[in-house]
């Protein structure tokens, strides 16, 4: 799936203008699955794979973290949203948007809350989208150049 995503990115072969450009969405998308894919792999581990066997526990861990989640926001209604630090899906966060606590809170209210998520919050979720991006990008292109 990682390397269907890449071509699409960056094309196969020679460096050249992509074949087909990625949303945002899916340059983000593709990107997090490469890095995560890449980190389960480190650990010995086979990525799940849709239509593929479901994931093991073992996979699940490595994936998502253990324990209790380190991180966590209260919206307005009192619904607590909680998350990992540790798994590889934190791991690619850090990688992708830098600061993964902030991102963490940006992205859940500004997606829950829509346009009443705090100004400094969209700005931050922005911001970080943005470098998340510009990361994402060159991930791409280098995993396509390593092929």
């Amino acid at each position: 799936m990682v390397c269907v995503l890449v071509a699409l990115v960056t094309g196969c072969g020679a460096p050249r203008e992509p074949a087909v450009s990625l949303t945002p969405d899916d340059t983000l998308k593709a990107a997090q699955l490469l890095l995560t894919d890449r980190c389960l792999t480190d650990r010995g581990l086979t990525p799940p794979r849709p239509g593929g066997p479901p994931p093991s526990s073992r996979v699940d861990s490595a994936l998502f973290g253990t324990g209790r989640p380190e991180l966590s926001v209260k919206l307005p209604g009192g619904l607590v949203v909680a998350h990992h630090t540790d798994g590889c899906l934190a791991q690619a966060e850090r990688r992708l948007y830098g600061d993964q606590r902030r991102w963490f809170r940006a992205v859940t209210l500004v997606n829950n809350l829509k346009s009443r998520a705090p100004d400094g919050d969209r700005a931050a979720y922005r911001e970080m989208r943005t470098h998340a991006l510009t990361e994402a990008r060159g991930l791409l292109s280098a995993a396509a150049h390593h092929r």
